[in-house]
């Protein structure tokens, strides 16, 4: 930094899962990728791992400054942020907000604060860039001590993500952000659909917790809450068993009977599977509702940014969801469409479309080193979101 210049790359998955259970995986030097078993029985050992890595790969591997992703922010962080002590104080009061992502976040901070105590530390929140909301859209129609004394507002997520996107499209458009009206769909195990409105965040769908919104892989997405009152008294379940439901177990998983992997399900789709079916049509369906409403809601929407794991690359999947929406000036191509994946960025639709619609591979990674080193060098870095 401020170079941007990639040294290493590489991710630690199934932590938890027993020995030898856990999957690392290393580019480094980039370009060159090598995977292997390993024992991370929690996230401080994962650490471990990786950090072994890359003082194996990487020349003068000294790490000076280190940032962190982490989900929720609530009410008490709007930005990029010095690790002190006060700080993970404060994170901790927000454990119960987002209960799947906060502990190991919280673990890994610790664990990089014990084993490099000299290097600075930052953390990036998902709910930052979902500030500038207005009022009409985080708030709940709900009593007003809810909001002022409890905190309870939409905050959203995935912002990072959406950040980073909205801003490539802005340059792929040719166009500053501030004058465009972008809807950013980041679509993966966790999904979220953002309207951009000239600078601000006008709309999202995740909530108060990343629970609400849409279809994804284990959460549940639109569901009516006096569905749990209904449950607790069908089967005494208590509320806190309910969410882990609806968390963990829902969604496509719950619907497909096949797990959360949207490429098996849309494979037994192919093969007739009336489950798998049914569960890529009600996804389709309420990506489809949130497109339409969010497009007017922005008085016309100028540009559709596919990002996430399925947003880059499943093609059916765009297909499906721009289907018959030619009449709204979003004409898809469907030779740019099927040619649009493993990482590549552009556009799927015609030269003719009035609405354009992109392909934008996210890279949290980048904006959160961008904004750790803005954070630590005294000013934002030009150009860059």
């Amino acid at each position: 930094m401020p170079g941007e210049v990639l040294r290493a790359a590489g991710r630690v998955e199934r932590i938890g899962e027993g020995p030898g259970g856990a999957l690392m995986v290393v580019e480094a030097p980039v370009g060159r990728c090598a995977s292997k078993g390993c024992d991370c029985v929690d996230h401080a050992q994962a650490l471990e791992q990786v950090l072994a890595a890359v003082y194996a790969h990487c020349q003068d591997p000294s790490i000076e400054l280190i940032g962190h992703r982490v989900v929720h922010g609530g009410a008490l962080f709007d930005g990029p942020t010095v690790v002190d002590d006060t700080v993970i104080d404060r994170m901790e009061s927000l454990l119960e907000m987002a209960p799947l992502h906060m502990p190991p976040a919280l673990a890994v901070l610790r664990a990089c604060r014990e084993r490099m105590p000299h290097a600075r530390q930052v953390v990036c929140f998902d709910t930052s860039f979902h500030r500038s909301m207005p009022p009409l859209a985080h708030r709940y129609a709900v009593p007003r001590r809810w909001y002022t004394d409890h905190g309870v507002r939409r905050y959203g997520f995935h912002g990072l993500s959406h950040q980073y996107v909205v801003h490539r499209a802005a340059e792929m458009l040719d166009r500053p952000s501030a004058q465009l009206k972008l809807i950013s769909a980041h679509l993966g195990n966790g999904a979220s659909i953002t309207a951009f409105d000239r600078g601000r965040v006008l709309d999202t769908s995740m909530g108060f917790t990343p629970l609400e919104g849409l279809i994804m892989g284990t959460r549940c997405g639109p569901l009516d809450p006096a569905v749990l009152l209904h449950i607790q008294r069908r089967t005494g379940m208590n509320l806190a068993a309910m969410i882990h439901l609806l968390n963990t177990q829902s969604g496509l998983q719950a619907v497909s009977g096949l797990g959360r992997d949207l490429r098996a399900i849309l494979a037994a789709r192919a093969e007739g599977d009336p489950d798998a079916t049914l569960a890529v049509e009600m996804y389709v369906h309420t990506l489809r509702k949130y497109i339409g409403a969010y497009h007017f809601a922005l008085d016309g929407a100028q540009a559709l940014i596919f990002t996430g794991g399925i947003g880059e690359n499943s093609a059916a999947v765009r297909a499906l969801v721009l289907e018959g929406w030619a009449h709204l000036g979003l004409e898809l191509d469907g030779v740019a469409n099927a040619a649009m994946t493993a990482g590549q960025a552009g556009f799927i639709t015609r030269s003719t479309s009035p609405i354009k619609a992109l392909v934008i591979p996210t890279d949290e990674e980048r904006l959160i080193a961008r904004q750790a080193h803005a954070a630590t060098a005294g000013g934002q870095l030009r150009g860059r979101p």
